[in-house]
């Protein structure tokens, strides 16, 4: 009797051992470098969000949806500007708001550890709006175009069986949105992500 209560106690704790999280939400600070159309706003942005939510599909991989957004702006000096007719003289701020929502992947290398290293891919739709203010003037586009996001991180729980985790992450961003008015033929970024995980066991 004394040996069959150990085996069941044995069996209670290697699948208590085993419980594994099956659902993640995420939300991360995003900061960003814009690598493409830099003259019209070429800082790097610390204004951005990132939002996700996960499921696994096995022990190595989660697939879900990612909702992004970031702000890019730039102060041009006042300079006159010959036109037709006349002349203009004046300075600039160009606001570039940039939003994105993909279906989105990752590989773990490592499962259930404190630490765990992943890489993924995110696809889907990225949407700009893009103004200009110029004096008491201002003009603007909007542009959709398909949003494309590899990415590596690393995840780094509290502890082994905490809800909690903590998600450091860079990702590569490049969106075929296109604005005639304002040049762009496709925004890229490189960018940092930092923020928290909440596992559902």
């Amino acid at each position: 009797m004394r040996v069959l209560l150990i085996f069941v106690f044995c069996v209670i704790a290697s699948q208590a051992s085993a419980q594994y999280y099956d659902k993640m939400f995420f939300i991360s600070w995003n900061a960003n470098q814009p690598l493409s159309n830099s003259d019209f706003a070429g800082k790097f942005s610390s204004r951005g969000a990132r939002v996700g939510y996960r499921e696994l599909l096995n022990e190595k991989f989660t697939f879900g949806v990612d909702l992004t957004w970031s702000t890019y702006d730039d102060y041009i000096d006042r300079q006159t500007y010959q036109m037709p007719g006349g002349a203009i003289t004046t300075d600039y701020v160009n606001y570039a708001n940039v939003y994105g929502a993909t279906l989105a992947g990752e590989y773990y290398f490592l499962t259930e550890q404190r630490i765990m290293p992943y890489v993924g891919f995110g696809a889907g739709i990225g949407y700009h709006n893009y103004k200009a203010y110029y004096n008491v003037f201002s003009s603007g586009d909007n542009a959709f175009g398909l949003l494309l996001r590899p990415q590596a991180g690393c995840w780094f729980k509290f502890s082994e069986r905490k809800s909690w985790a903590v998600n450091t992450a860079v990702h590569f961003d490049f969106s075929t949105a296109r604005s005639a008015d304002f040049g762009y033929n496709n925004f890229a970024s490189a960018g940092f992500q930092i923020g928290l995980v909440y596992l559902d066991w």
